[in-house]
């Protein structure tokens, strides 16, 4: 199915597909999925919970920016992917209390993105999945380039990883002081 949609409103039916996409692989593979607010005002279009405990932690979470594109460019191993500045922003924090992770599909510029085949329906495109956290600032005005491993496919497997990786805690940051300068 190609979507018929005016160019302006192309970007947004795009979005919707990528998060359709992730929410429909979760569910195919029992990790729990939804909206993690009413508005997207974090940079997190899906919230994936893998359920049970895993790694000293009761169902990890992640939220996950989803992002989809006709220009997803391949160079060996690794998918590089153009970024809004300002996601790039908040993606690489590292005080957030979930942790952030970006998704990137890439759709085929002219054809189908939904086929139906002899043994059910197929989605076309492929994607990867990283986390940007701790990456320096940028100085650029527009865009960040980000490269995704192309081995973190957004699959039943891949997203396991996703959350097992980046749902778990993690230790605090404690700053090193010496008690005895402390007056």
């Amino acid at each position: 199915m190609v979507f018929p949609a005016r160019e302006h409103e192309q970007n947004a039916l795009q979005g919707d597909f990528g998060e359709a996409w992730i929410e429909a692989v979760a569910a195919g593979c029992g990790i729990l999925h939804g909206k993690p607010a009413t508005l997207d005002l974090q940079k997190a279009d899906v919230q994936l919970s893998l359920r049970g405990h895993h790694a000293g932690t009761y169902n990890p979470t992640v939220l996950v920016q989803v992002k989809t594109t006709t220009d997803l460019r391949r160079v060996g191993d690794v998918y590089h992917f153009d970024l809004d500045v300002e996601t790039y922003e908040v993606l690489r924090r590292d005080d957030h209390s979930i942790r952030r992770i970006l998704a990137v599909i890439g759709m085929p510029k002219d054809g189908e993105y939904v086929r139906l085949v002899d043994d059910g329906t197929l989605l076309v495109g492929c994607g990867a999945w990283v986390s940007l956290e701790g990456l320096p600032a940028t100085t650029n005005g527009k865009t960040q380039v980000v490269r995704l491993p192309a081995a973190n496919t957004l699959d039943p497997d891949g997203l396991r990883r996703m959350l097992e990786k980046h749902g778990v805690r993690r230790s605090t940051p404690v700053p090193l002081v010496d008690a005895w300068e402390i007056a």
